[in-house]
């Protein structure tokens, strides 16, 4: 069997002659930014990347609107420059305004030549939308100028000029000298997508200047929030990061500009937490928590405390991400998530208790029999191993303290567990009002 490979068709920048290929030969670079873009939802997962059913392509869709010269089309059309003509099929969403530039566009189309009643291409014999990122020069320059002159939702047809397509000398025999083109398109959405370089673009003696820095910092801050739609969150949190440090940099002019920066901090750091909790870095979470509390006079958004909770319930801190997660519920109480990660944390905090205990019953002496001397079971070099794994075990808990009974214990055995303690920065110590109860404890680190 033959090995199959399956791409998305690419349509060229520039023309090319056959000429150039004889002479001096050229160079393609495939772009391969959108052949797995299923990234757009954080909890849904995209399993349909299979070849399209012949049978699920609606052919009659591609059947092209128009087989009549291109000249009588154009009178039924409005033109939007002398290289492009416009109908309206179905009006889009006025509120969303035109596609922008530095966006990333998602929309199906089909194009035809003139006279011929099947396309030369299509995005809907793929079985997908079309992705691409205006003002990056990714797409054939007419097909970009008649989008940018579209809204969401919105269906059009364009007569579009040879020269924004294949120029003069086309790609015979598949693109003719000289061809327009009847393009169908219906745009499904875009986003703005900002600008990753836009930091760097300031002068050196400009980058503390809040006017120049901000509009950059929000132009940055959209990139990393189309980093996270696309499930790159590395790359977002890399964003975010560097927009708060720009911002942070900045000398203001007035309150103005304070409150201006406050603001976006706040979302900054907001969003900046909600990645470093996708890629496992749960202290940096926290550290950005502290950030916002300093921004907000102790008043994080809910998004936040939710955040926290998490971070915090991965570090282990049950407690404290309890309160967090309640703290975030007196915000939004019918929130049904939170009050999911509420419950999962008391059965965690329930669960570790029952645990510690079991755990230190098993090494410190018998449940049935609390006075029987661990050393007539086990020799002193396994008992002090099993010290050595509790001890590690309470050192990566939450818990400050654990109380035992001095009675499970020989003096030779108190001796051992008072030093290993020590070693692990820990203190164990007889309580001064029941002198059979024992209190190992974590030592504050200055």
């Amino acid at each position: 069997m033959e090995d199959t490979y399956n791409t998305n068709p690419q349509l060229l920048k520039e023309p090319l002659s056959f000429a150039d290929l004889i002479n001096a030969g050229t160079q393609f670079e495939v772009d391969t930014a959108n052949y797995n873009n299923t990234a757009y939802d954080d909890f849904v997962v995209d399993d349909n990347d299979e070849d399209v059913d012949e049978e699920a392509i609606d052919h009659e869709a591609l059947v092209s609107p128009w087989t009549r010269s291109f000249e009588e089309l154009r009178k039924l059309m409005t033109p939007v420059n002398e290289h492009i003509y416009k109908r309206i099929t179905r009006a889009g969403i006025k509120e969303q305004g035109l596609v922008p530039d530095k966006a990333r566009v998602a929309l199906r189309y089909t194009a035809y030549w003139e006279g011929q009643t099947a396309p030369f291409d299509s995005s809907m014999l793929r079985g997908t939308k079309f992705e691409f990122e205006t003002g990056q020069h990714m797409v054939l320059e007419g097909l970009e100028a008649a989008v940018r002159t579209m809204r969401v939702y919105e269906q059009s047809e364009f007569i579009i000029s040879y020269k924004l397509l294949f120029h003069e000398m086309g790609c015979p025999p598949r693109i003719k000298q000289r061809a327009d083109g009847l393009f169908k398109i219906e745009i499904i959405e875009f986003t703005l997508i900002g600008d990753e370089n836009s930091l760097e673009k300031i002068a050196p003696e400009d980058r503390n200047k809040f006017a120049v820095v901000f509009p950059k910092a929000q132009d940055m801050h959209l990139h990393g929030k189309d980093c996270v739609k696309r499930g790159s969150y590395r790359n977002a949190v890399a964003a975010f990061e560097r927009a708060i440090a720009s911002l942070n940099y900045c000398r203001l002019a007035d309150e103005k500009d304070e409150i201006k920066q406050r603001d976006l901090l706040i979302t900054l750091y907001t969003n900046l937490m909600v990645c470093n909790n996708k890629v496992n870095k749960p202290a940096r979470v926290c550290i950005a928590m502290k950030a916002l509390r300093r921004l907000t006079d102790n008043q994080p958004s809910c998004k936040a405390l939710f955040q926290e909770g998490r971070a915090l319930a991965a570090l282990g801190d049950y407690e404290q991400a309890r309160k967090s997660f309640v703290q975030a519920q007196a915000k939004q109480p019918n929130n049904k998530e939170i009050s999911e990660e509420i419950i999962k944390v008391e059965q965690r905090v329930s669960k570790y208790k029952k645990s510690v205990r079991e755990i230190w019953t098993r090494a410190l002496g018998s449940a049935e029999q609390p006075e029987k001397k661990s050393e007539e079971n086990v020799s002193n070099q396994q008992l002090k191993r099993d010290f050595e794994s509790q001890l590690k075990e309470f050192n990566n808990s939450s818990l400050q303290s654990v109380n035992m009974s001095r009675k499970m214990y020989t003096d030779k055995e108190f001796d051992m567990l008072r030093l290993l303690a020590t070693q692990f920065n820990m203190k164990l110590s007889l309580s001064p009002l029941d002198v059979d109860q024992l209190t190992l404890s974590k030592l504050q680190i200055k």
